[in-house]
Order: C-alpha cells, then structure tokens, then sequence
C-alpha cells in the first residue's frame, strides 16, 4: 500500500495539484527571460555591436572601474564556466571592447580593463538599464523593492549553498555535471557565433 500512496503523491504534485502552486524557479527564468528581451529591443543603436553577453560584461566592468577585475571575477558574477569565461572575453578582446593588463605583483593575474570603444557604449546601455528598472519596479515601494531585493539575494545564497553541497571537492561551482549554465552562459556562447 505504500507504494500506491507514493504514487498518489506524486500525480498529486505533477496534475491538479501543481496547477495551484507555482514554480518560483521557472518564473525567475521567465522575468530573466523578458528582461532580456526589453533590454535587446530597446538597446541603443551604438550599443548593438556588444552581441550576447558582451553587454552584461561591459556594465559589470563599468560599474567595478575602481576595482581590479580578472577572468575568476567575472566567472563568479555571471555564473559562467572558465573555459566560457575565457572565449568570451578573448572574443571581447578581439571586437576591441576591453585589454588585459598586468596586475602589479603578479603578472600571472590580468586585469580586465575597457577600452574607449566599450567607454562609448556604457552611457546608453546605462540609460537603457535604468528604464527598464523604472518600467519593472513601476507600483513598487522603496520598502518592497528592498525587500525583493534581499529575497532574491537568499535564493541566491540557497542555491549556491545546494550547488556546492553537490559540486565535486576542489572543482569551482558551475563546472560540475550538475550543470550551473543558464541563460548568461547560452548568451555568452551566442557571442562566440
């Protein structure tokens, strides 16, 4: 009998069920979706030369101008492998939107720096970013934009925390078969094309 009631259980969840509960995940995937899609139609003209995920990277180096940013960084903030890490900002290179240069006391490390034809694009890629904030966030208050905020930063925390759990000992997260690619790691390969 706890067979069946097992399989109850999970017709349950998969039919009637599911329909009234909704999935927090395929709906962050969706927003990411249809952020993505505003942000591409809207993207300035002189700004479309940045293909895929150059944009992000181009904003992410923009926005840390002060700080010494290498490849591990933009790994880490993106959610992307090393080696898809790596082709990218090759390709970046070669489309002449950033150098990289010698970080001082250890010429190992190099500092990903943009270039004039990159600084050229960030102010409407700015503006553009911020008018899609203004459009999301329309109806929302100062304290639920916070507090969304801080939710979308425990889910984050939650799910790094799951995927290390998961990942194999002394391999960086995301590399794993358990996967850790999603939507910037497809946009970044799209860049490659």
């Amino acid at each position: 009998m706890e067979r069946r009631d097992t399989i109850d259980e999970r017709r349950a969840l998969t039919g009637a069920g599911m329909a009234e509960k909704r999935s927090i995940g395929i709906d962050i995937s969706s927003l990411n979706r249809r952020i993505r899609r505003y942000l591409s139609s809207t993207m300035p003209d002189n700004a479309r030369i940045a293909t895929g995920g150059n944009a992000h990277i181009i904003m992410f180096l923009a926005r840390h101008r002060a700080q010494t940013v290498v490849q591990r960084d933009v790994e880490k903030r993106f959610c992307i492998t090393r080696s898809t890490a790596s082709r990218v900002l090759a390709l970046m290179e070669r489309k002449g939107f950033i150098v990289r240069e010698s970080v001082p006391g250890d010429a190992r490390m190099k500092r990903i720096v943009l270039t004039d034809r990159a600084d050229a694009i960030v102010e409407g890629l700015v503006a553009n970013a911020m008018r899609m904030e203004e459009e999301l966030f329309e109806g929302f208050t100062q304290e639920e934009r916070a507090q969304l905020a801080a939710y979308i930063d425990r889910l984050m925390a939650n799910i790094d925390a799951a995927q290390a759990r998961k990942s194999h000992p002394g391999e960086p997260m995301g590399e794993s078969d358990a996967g850790g690619k999603g939507d910037m790691e497809e946009s970044m390969k799209e860049s490659d094309e």
